[in-house]
């Protein structure tokens, strides 16, 4: 895969994967007061839509995406490498983790609404990080790259 190829896909991937966050994001900046069944679903709903589309895109990243061309263009950040691959299942784990306390959540509940909007903020917030660091060990690994082939 070319670093032009790469960078196209990444864009791609990041601003479909957004999509899912604003949405998520949404819901979970703004629990109703009063009746929370109809936005306990849709919550869970958007939830769900996003955790499986970034398990999709971190499995497509490790399976042939831009991980192995990288360590390619420069073997030098193999550690970088391996780091999001491990952070690709963190991720994963905060998932599953926030995921179970979202459908476990009921319309009287008050405490542990905010608690999983909380929750729900802070993975995207680690996310969004991920994202950033993909995108700079991308640059690095080709700029580097293209200047020691000059």
């Amino acid at each position: 895969m070319s670093m032009e190829d790469i960078v196209r896909w990444l864009r791609s991937e990041h601003s479909d994967l957004n999509k899912y966050a604003d949405r998520l994001r949404e819901s979970a900046t703004r629990p109703p007061r009063g009746d929370r069944q109809r936005w306990i679903a849709e919550l869970k709903q958007r939830f769900d839509d996003f955790a499986a589309r970034l398990r999709e895109r971190t499995a497509r990243e490790e399976a042939d995406g831009y991980l192995r061309p990288v360590i390619e263009a420069r073997p030098s950040l193999a550690a970088q490498v391996a780091l999001l691959k491990r952070e690709h299942d963190e991720l994963n784990r905060i998932i599953a983790s926030v995921g179970r306390a979202v459908h476990a959540l009921t319309p009287g509940d008050n405490l542990l609404v905010r608690d999983c909007c909380k929750r729900i903020e802070d993975l995207l917030c680690w996310v969004e990080r991920h994202e950033e660091h993909e995108n700079h060990m991308v640059l690095y690994a080709f700029a580097k790259g293209a200047e020691a082939s000059t």
